[in-house]
């Protein structure tokens, strides 16, 4: 049990989220794209609670988590684009400020530490649940507002994780939230 997480991540990582992304380019079959997009969303929200259920966390599981996350929403925005293409170029540009609040972490990280930061803090593990539930209901019609809502939130949660990364003093693991970085840069050792 206590390598289901870890499993979890990298069936995201390495199947759903790929032939997701797949299936999108190769069928254009929505129905097909959104069950096996919403069954890695169902993964990365298992892996993290099994992790915890049997004190199977680790640094593996929190960067296979992470990669499995990025594996994730690239191939919705590929699905996205692919499937939703009047949709996507209509709120072209909340999606971009969307994908560049999400991976500017990824960017700075790989600069910074040449490495990804993995803070899973408590607003991105919201937001992995408030993204998919508004962007899904715009591609099939619905209110713009709510996705746009959504994005305002993912800008500032990517300001959130680039306020960590800039105010710990190196690469830094599990962060629950700016408060908590606050606290471990006050409370370090020199």
């Amino acid at each position: 049990m206590k390598n289901l997480p870890n499993i979890l991540s990298l069936l995201r990582l390495f199947l759903l989220a790929p032939i997701a992304a797949l299936c999108a380019w190769l069928t254009g079959s929505r129905e097909d794209f959104l069950i096996l997009f919403c069954a890695a969303l169902l993964t990365d929200w298992l892996d993290g609670f099994l992790a915890r259920r049997f004190n199977a966390k680790s640094e593996l599981g929190r960067k296979l988590d992470s990669w499995g996350d990025y594996a994730t929403a690239a191939a919705g925005m590929t699905g996205g684009t692919l499937l939703w293409p009047l949709e996507v170029k209509r709120e072209w540009p909340w999606f971009v400020a969307a994908l560049i609040a999400y991976f500017i972490i990824v960017v700075y990280g790989l600069f910074r530490w040449r490495k990804v930061p993995g803070y899973h803090t408590w607003f991105a593990k919201a937001m992995a649940w408030i993204f998919p539930l508004t962007l899904i209901p715009l591609l099939f019609g619905g209110a713009a507002q709510p996705f746009h809502i959504a994005v305002i939130l993912q800008i500032l949660c990517g300001i959130e994780e680039m306020t960590i990364a800039l105010i710990l003093p190196g690469y830094s693991g599990e962060m629950p939230g700016l408060w908590h970085a606050l606290h471990f840069k006050r409370n370090k050792p020199v």
